[in-house]
Parts: structure tokens; C-alpha cells; sequence
């Protein structure tokens, strides 16, 4: 159901410098400060093309900047065109929990279409990013990072493929920031026939990137070229959902702002849905809660709430409105056991109606969120469990939208190692 195919990356060239010094982070993690910080370590760092995240107004020349840079970086050599069409196989390494850890991504062009058909996405944007986006890629014609799609291999033919792959010799392997990165270009014809035929049939699952799928889709549909022009591809790294290094945390709910009218409310649903108890650890570390949460969740609807200078509180439902995570489940129900949902449609809105967003702060890191409950900025923190793949792979599957930020997929893929022109230019 889908095209996906390889391509002539863009990619660093000897005399740029070292890997770990040139990759970055994508757009979306990346603020002010660690822009400056990834440009200390070497000019050439792919965020002086990937740009951070702004709120706001961009500076001036934000973007005619990028552009003077990569048309700069492609005149001196500092980044190079392949000559040979590829895929390019990336493995990560890491470490989560203590456990070592790695996934494998095929990186290439995916043929874009609207959402919900091949392409299957799983929250709402906004438009602050999509606008910036889109004004990068106008100015640069070129996907510097890339997005980041599950499929599936049933018949295992691609994972099979890949055993053979990571036995020859990688065009990159390096470590940075304590997670090592390995690249193979597959540009074999029999190898990437293998690899298109597999995933025709196939729909893919957009993880990471919304924001920069429908803004390659908007500068599609404001170019002129035919549906062969590459600016009808985007940059995309899809991966197994049977992937044993698929990570999917949870993104924590931080609420804030709220007078004590909304706060007495929100507290009123909270003990008609759940049953309260106290969190009993000598540690009120995030890992410690963390891993609470993550046990009693395996089997219902938890959430752990945190109050400043109160003892941690572990809400369990009360009745059978919020029902038992069941994979045999039709997908509409299957929803109603995801806590982001729950948080959402079932706690928030029917108290603050749809400015509900204006009170939500979303945290990837456990302690970020309970500094922000200790230092007094946010007044209640909602621990919840990682989405389980195969829930989200079903609910998304039937066209359901999550709430934003219901996932956290980690690691995050970088930029830096494969660029997409968009322009027919060689």
C-alpha cells in the first residue's frame, strides 16, 4: 500500500569531521541553548541546517541562513550526493533501565499520499511547526532528519534480509552521547527489490513526525514537478513493530494553572473514577513510582498522581466505566484503557472544555515532572505506563486519533546521517 523506495542521500564527507561532532537531534528536542551547544562541537552540525525549535517569531533570515549554509556546506565538499541509489540500514545501541538495548531502521524515500490510507497517523498537530517547517523546506528543498513509521513483517523477509546485511562492512560506526550508531548502504537491485516488494502490501504507522508529514505533503502540493518529482517524497526510517528495541514511553502529564475552583473539580472526577492510595516507598524517586505504575498496568488503568508536599498517590479505577486493558477488545474500547485518553477526555474536558490544553505541560522525564510539582509550577503530575505497541498498532489501525503526546518513542532517530533533496537538481 505503500512506495517506498531508496535514494541518492546527501551525506558528510571526509574533511567535515567526526560523527558524533556533526549529528543533532531532531528539531522538536532540540532548544536554543543545545543549538549553540551541537554548533561548539563542530560548524558544520547538522542543526545549522535542522534549526531548533522555536516558539514564536523566528529570528531574521532564520531560513535563508539554512539555505546559504547547505548550498555553502554542498560547494566545499563538506556534504557529498552518493552516486549509487540506497537504503541505508541504521542500528542503535542503547541503554534503558540498565538493560542494553538495540533497533534497526531502514532509512529511504516514502511516496506521500494523504493520512489514513498507506500512511496511518495516531495524534493531531498544531500549526506553529508545521509553518516552520515548511518555511525550511521552501528555503532548502531538503529533509534534513527523518521521520520516524512502523510496519509490519509478517512474513519475516525483511528481518531476514537484514541478518545478512549487518554481517558486511558499515559505512559509518561511532558512539555519541553513549548510544553507538552503525550504517549499512544497501544498494544491491536484488536486496532493495526484496525490500519494496515486501513493503507494497504493507500500511506504515507514522511514530514520530506528524508535523513534518503533513508540511512535506503542503510543499508537495505547492510544487510543480510531475509525481515522480522528488519533492513527492519524504524522508522516512521505518521500523518492525516486532522490533525487540521498539521503546514507547510515556510522555507525563503536568497540571498547572489551575484556580482552586478547577482544582476541586478535577479532584471530585478523580474519586468518582478511582480508588486512592498511598504510594508505600521509602524512594519517591520517578524510577521507583515509575516502576509501580508500569507493574500495576499491566493489568488495569493506573495512574500516579503527584502533589507538592503531599505523599505520592497510586488511583486505580473504582468501577467498570474505564475498562481493563484487553487486546481482543475492539479498538473504541481498547482506547478507553489508555491513561492519555483517560487523562484527556475523561478528567480534563469535561472540567476545562477545550482549553483544557492550556493547563498541560508534557514531560518525557519522570523527575523533570516532579521538580516542577516540588518548585511550585505545576500543581498535579500524572505518571502513566508506556503505550503497549500492540494497543497502539490496533487502535491506530482503525483510524482512532490519540491525545498529543501519548508516545514517546525512544531513541529518537538523529539528523545528519542521510539528507533528502528535494530538487532535481544532481
Amino acid at each position: 500500500m505503500v512506495d517506498f523506495y531508496p535514494f541518492r542521500a546527501i551525506r558528510y564527507g571526509s574533511n567535515a569531521g567526526l560523527m558524533p561532532d556533526l549529528i543533532c537531534p531532531p528539531y522538536d528536542v532540540i532548544s536554543k541553548n543545545d543549538e549553540k551547544e551541537l554548533l561548539l562541537k563542530n560548524i558544520n552540525n547538522m542543526v545549522r541546517l535542522e534549526l531548533c525549535e522555536i516558539d514564536g517569531s523566528p529570528d531574521e533570515n532564520r531560513y535563508t541562513n539554512a539555505a546559504a549554509s547547505f548550498q555553502e556546506m554542498l560547494a566545499s565538499n563538506v556534504l557529498i550526493k552518493d552516486e549509487k541509489a540506497s537504503y541505508y540500514l541504521l542500528r542503535q545501541k542503547f541503554s534503558i533501565q540498565g538493560q542494553a538495548q538495540e533497533r534497526i531502521a531502514i532509512i529511504g524515500a516514502l511516496r506521500l499520499e494523504e493520512l489514513g490510507e498507506g500512511v496511518l497517523p495516531h495524534e493531531n498537530t498544531a500549526s506553529g511547526p508545521k509553518e516552520d517547517r515548511l518555511a525550511l523546506m521552501h528555503a532548502t528543498s531538503a529533509n534534513f532528519s527523518p521521520l520516524m513509521m512502523l510496519y509490519q513483517d509478517p512474513q519475516k523477509v525483511i528481518s531476514l534480509l537484514i541478518k545478512d546485511i549487518v554481517l558486511h562492512d558499515p559505512i559509518y560506526d561511532f558512539v555519541a552521547d553513549n548510544m553507538g550508531y552503525t550504517v549499512w548502504a544497501i544498494s544491491d537491485p536484488e536486496k532493495i527489490q526484496v525490500i519494496e516488494e515486501a513493503l507494497k502490501m504493507q500500511h506504515v504507522y507514522v511514530a514520530d513526525g506528524h508535523h513534518r508529514y503533513e508540511t512535506a505533503l503542503s510543499y508537495a502540493k505547492s510544487s510543480f514537478g510531475d509525481q515522480d518529482h522528488p519533492s513527492n517524497f519524504v524522508l522516512c526510517a521505518l521500523i518492525d513493530f516486532e522490533d525487540k528495541g521498539l521503546e514507547i514511553l510515556p510522555y507525563y502529564r503536568v497540571l498547572h494553572g489551575l484556580d482552586e475552583s478547577q482544582m476541586q473539580k478535577i479532584q471530585e472526577v478523580l474519586r468518582f473514577y478511582f480508588v486512592s492510595r498511598p504510594i508505600n516507598v521509602a524512594d519517591y524517586s520517578a524510577s521507583s513510582i515509575d516502576a509501580i505504575v508500569a507493574t500495576m498496568g499491566q493489568t488495569q488503568v493506573v495512574l500516579g498522581a503527584i502533589r507538592k508536599d503531599e505523599t505520592p498517590e497510586l488511583l486505580t479505577p473504582a468501577n467498570d466505566i474505564i475498562p481493563e486493558p484487553d487486546s481482543e477488545a475492539p479498538p473504541s474500547t481498547q482506547v478507553r484503557s489508555v491513561e492519555a485518553f483517560v487523562i484527556q477526555e475523561m478528567i480534563l474536558k469535561p472540567v476545562l472544555g477545550e482549553d483544557f490544553a492550556k493547563h498541560i505541560m508534557y514531560v518525557h522525564d519522570g523527575e523533570d515532572a516532579i521538580e516542577l510539582i516540588n518548585s511550585g509550577v505545576g500543581q498535579l503530575a500524572f505518571f502513566v505506563k508506556g503505550l503497549p505497541a500492540d494497543v497502539f498498532r490496533s487502535v491506530v489501525q482503525a483510524g482512532i486519533r490519540l491525545p498529543r503526546k501519548s508516545t514517546y518513542f525512544y531513541p529518537k532517530l538523529p539528523s545528519g546521517l542521510a539528507i533528502n533533496s528535494l530538487s532535481e537538481q544532481p
